[in-house]
């Protein structure tokens, strides 16, 4: 693929966008992107890369979360939508490749970062060989491009490539660190692991292929980036890092001596659970009271809840009677 480049004319930009400009892209390469920066005689300046990335305008905060469930805010490049340049070679066989941990997405990245992998031997460390190396190391077998050679091929085939190992995701604002991204955009796609959760728009992703320093054979070694989910096509979750859900405590509905109550004016459920149960609890549990009490008057077999919620607006009448139900 060829290289790409983006070019800012320093004269027809104040000096402190300047500034600011210059500090992000060194920011960039002070973690590891691999950028390109070179400035001409003629004032501006020129980013190069080895394959399509769209840098993005503005810098994101990139929010990243550890494995003891902490937010860290680190430095890393925003970038909008990448693009590999090279088609997957999946004719031979990989081998195992090399260990990696993926007890937990802080733990793969720690194993991976900075270096670079490459598992089909095929044009150096691509967005796939990380994937294909995790793959691997956490599901004992290798992911498909479903025939496509591409990455964003592999929801082609994504039953198959989920296998009883991973779940998939498909709205973006439930992402979470550990989920396997898969982008749907340009000729190949790209592919790579969140470090964190949906931030507007934006998610920490680690990857190769994606700004890293240049590996023998082609590509680059894994870093993080803050990527758009502009492009967004779908994630594989590895199981076992689903978050369970919190379990919710039962409520607890008084057990009333009252039997039967006569409504007058001015009286509340407040009030005759004071009375029956000498307590009053407010919220969920005063509205699951409410539903024990039934109209044998005024709107018989109506729950006082749902009286509450009916176009009258009204569970209590005045002269009603009603039945406490269990």
């Amino acid at each position: 693929m060829n290289k790409i480049s983006s070019k800012i004319n320093l004269h027809n930009i104040n000096w402190k966008a300047v500034v600011a400009f210059i500090a992000t892209l060194f920011i960039g390469i002070a973690a590891g992107s691999g950028i390109a920066l070179n400035l001409t005689p003629e004032g501006e300046v020129t980013i190069e890369t080895n394959y399509a990335i769209e840098l993005a305008e503005e810098q994101v905060p990139t929010v990243i979360e550890t494995s003891d469930g902490e937010v860290e805010v680190i430095e890393a490049p925003t970038v909008e939508s990448i693009d590999g340049d090279q088609l997957i070679d999946e004719s031979g066989d990989y081998g195992r490749g090399e260990y990696h941990d993926t007890s937990s997405p802080e733990a793969y990245k720690n194993a991976v970062i900075n270096k670079c992998t490459d598992v089909d031997y095929h044009y150096g460390a691509q967005c796939f060989d990380l994937a294909n190396d995790y793959w691997s190391n956490y599901a004992g077998r290798w992911l498909s491009s479903c025939g496509t050679g591409a990455a964003k091929g592999t929801l082609n085939c994504y039953e198959q490539n989920a296998g009883d190992e991973f779940e998939m995701v498909w709205d973006p604002t439930q992402l979470q660190a550990g989920d396997w991204l898969v982008f749907t955009n340009g000729l190949y796609g790209h592919i790579g692991m969140a470090l964190g959760s949906y931030n507007n728009g934006y998610i920490a992703l680690l990857g190769q292929n994606q700004g890293g320093s240049k590996c023998d054979g082609g590509g680059s070694t894994a870093n993080i980036v803050n990527i758009s989910l502009k492009n967004f096509g779908g994630a594989f979750r590895p199981k076992s890092y689903v978050k369970e859900e919190p379990k919710q405590e039962p409520i607890e509905i008084p057990v009333s001596g009252c039997v039967q109550w006569h409504v007058e004016r001015g009286d509340t459920m407040s009030k005759i659970m004071l009375e029956c149960e000498n307590t009053v609890r407010y919220g969920e549990a005063m509205n699951a009271y409410a539903k024990t009490w039934y109209s044998l008057v005024y709107m018989p077999n109506q729950s006082v809840y749902d009286g509450w919620h009916s176009k009258s607006g009204v569970g209590l009448y005045a002269g009603d009677d009603i039945e406490h139900r269990f």
